[in-house]
């Protein structure tokens, strides 16, 4: 069933933020459109969903709408349907989806545009469906930037270069119904899902495949060498 209805569903993609942590590169270019190996983070993304037979896309602007607009119209396939909402430069995480859902039917996927990782839609549907959720978030497992030590009264007993941590962080992207908007009543984004935790109306999907995000010149680099593992997802 789900493989089925997976097709069916808008793709409502958030690039209208200012990218502000990957400053100064983000000064000209909206997050989403700064290349890898010469492609966008965007048109990775669109592909790689597009590989899954998605291919409507609700495409939500604001910071330098005309450039994302100008990106996407040149490399769009022929057989996607793409809608453009800009909501403005300021506009929240809460309110883009909102004005994009206008354009979608009674639930939809919704992505962060500077993100991409090899994410089966498909399972995070079902996850969705067989447990009636109103939102339902992938997850990744986070590592630390840092190497910790453990320490014994004044020695140190046990160091670990970077290690895996033992939490989840969201990665930006998910299955949306849309009844869920109407827990949000304000414009937070946080607040809103503290809500669905609450009502516990929210389910995941813990990711342990691919995933590239990046907010530094150096995570960039490193990014453009992780992409390179998984280019089937493309294709």
């Amino acid at each position: 069933m789900a493989e089925k209805q997976i097709k069916k569903l808008k793709v409502v993609l958030l690039c209208g933020g200012k990218g502000t942590r990957l400053r100064p590169i983000t000064e000209s270019i909206p997050k989403p459109l700064v290349k890898l190996n010469g492609k966008s983070v965007l048109e990775y993304l669109m592909n790689s969903l597009a590989a899954q037979g998605l291919t409507s896309f609700v495409v939500c602007t604001g910071y330098k709408a005309e450039m994302v607009e100008s990106e996407v119209n040149s490399f769009a396939k022929k057989d996607w349907k793409i809608n453009f909402v800009n909501s403005g430069e300021e506009a929240s995480i809460l309110k883009r989806i909102i004005d994009a859902s206008k354009f979608c039917g009674d639930n939809f996927i919704v992505c962060y545009g500077d993100a991409v990782a090899d994410i089966d839609m498909n399972k995070v549907l079902k996850i969705h469906q067989k447990n009636n959720a109103l939102v339902t978030n992938v997850l990744y497992r986070m590592e630390s930037p840092f190497g910790l030590m453990e320490t014994k009264d004044d020695f140190v007993v046990d160091y670990k270069e970077k290690p895996i941590l033992p939490f989840w962080f969201n990665i930006g992207f998910f299955i949306f119904e849309q009844s869920a908007l109407t827990l949000a009543r304000d414009d937070n984004w946080i607040e809103f899902l503290k809500k669905l935790v609450l009502a516990k109306k929210m389910c995941a999907l813990k990711h342990t495949g691919q995933h590239i995000t990046f907010n530094t010149e150096p995570e960039k680099k490193e990014a453009e060498e992780k992409i390179k593992a998984f280019s089937y997802v493309f294709e």
